[in-house]
């Protein structure tokens, strides 16, 4: 079994401590806070990076996301494999930079991307590349709720960044354009409201909601006393589909829009029908990642998306957001 250093055990670092333990894997912890030590009596922690990362095969990087870069590239110094919780980093050049070191160094890398490793997103992928919606006409994600505006990190890194991600791996192909309003309602200098909106090479479009001030529809399963709405939407001409992860459900109609008499055209369309895909609880999902991650580890052929695809991909959605609302317009993706 490699061994692996737990770097940053905060909220999120607490789950993936869960997560090694339900994977039977006795890990190492390092983070400079007492208050967080305490939380995790278990768990046998180092004072120095460089003493941990001396002690470890492997590190889990789940620190605040403007330290991403640097923690990552020590760790890929080091020589160690690399679990990057999501943001890689706060931008696309950041994690192209870890990118080239991860080519450079031949470790292994996996970008945190949660709703990846969630069963009922990846039923519904395989659907899609499938070819069970047909041509695909609209993707959107609502990840929004009244929640825990972070100290680190505004709308976009702690909450959009999952559906730049999602959405594109739904559909098969990158935006080629982005537009997207910021907005900061709680006057604390951060994006904590994003509306982005994005258009795909096959003409399909595309909606992010992400935001810590609107109403939520279910209580958030990571921080007490916040209420959430996790919501993807998938429209083809053959289906839609519509995954709700906090409650757990994936709802398919088949079916199609068709002619009528007087001109209008009517929803033909099947019964709802349930999807059978397991549920998984956020530290089951987090198992479940980095049992992939371990398994790359051992095997050296990684197992989930990497720096280029987890990281920068995503980031470069999210830095022509940052410049669509600061110019007003319409950004091209990859335009400079």
């Amino acid at each position: 079994m490699p061994r692996i250093l737990l770097i940053g055990c905060g909220a999120f670092g607490r789950v993936h401590a869960a997560a090694l333990a339900r994977l039977g894997v006795a890990a190492l912890g390092y983070d400079p806070s007492p208050a967080v030590r305490a939380m995790l009596p278990g768990l046998r922690f180092v004072d120095r990076l460089e003493d941990g990362l001396a002690a470890c095969d492997a590190a889990i990087v789940a620190t605040p996301p403007d330290t991403h870069r640097d923690v990552a590239a020590a760790v890929l110094r080091a020589g160690r494999d690399l679990f990057l919780e999501k943001p890689a980093t706060v931008t696309a050049a950041e994690s192209a930079v870890l990118d080239a070191m991860v080519r450079e160094t031949g470790r292994i890398a996996q970008v945190g991307l949660y709703f990846r490793f969630h069963p009922k997103a990846r039923a519904l992928h395989a659907m899609l590349r499938g070819g069970e919606f047909g041509r695909l006409h609209h993707l959107s994600a609502r990840m929004s709720g009244l929640k825990r505006a972070r100290p680190d990190s505004g709308a976009l890194l702690n909450d959009a960044v999952h559906f730049a991600d999602l959405l594109p791996w739904m559909a098969g192909e990158a935006p080629s354009r982005v537009f997207a309003t910021l907005s900061d309602p709680l006057g604390r200098g951060r994006e904590d409201l994003a509306l982005i909106q994005l258009i795909f090479p096959s003409g399909a479009t595309g909606f992010i909601e992400a935001g810590c001030v609107l109403p939520g529809e279910h209580e958030d399963a990571v921080v007490p006393g916040a209420e959430t709405r996790k919501l993807l939407a998938v429209a083809g001409r053959d289906a839609l589909a519509q995954l709700d992860f906090a409650a757990e459900r994936l709802v398919l109609r088949r079916g199609r829009h068709e002619p009528a008499p007087g001109g209008a055209w009517l929803p033909r369309h099947a019964a709802r029908e349930t999807v059978d895909a397991p549920a998984l609880d956020p530290v089951g999902v987090v198992t479940a990642q980095l049992d992939a991650f371990l398994t790359a580890v051992r095997t050296r052929a990684p197992q989930g998306p990497g720096l280029q695809e987890g990281g920068v991909a995503p980031l470069v959605i999210l830095d022509a957001a940052r410049r669509s609302a600061q110019e007003g317009r319409v950004v091209a993706i990859g335009e400079g």
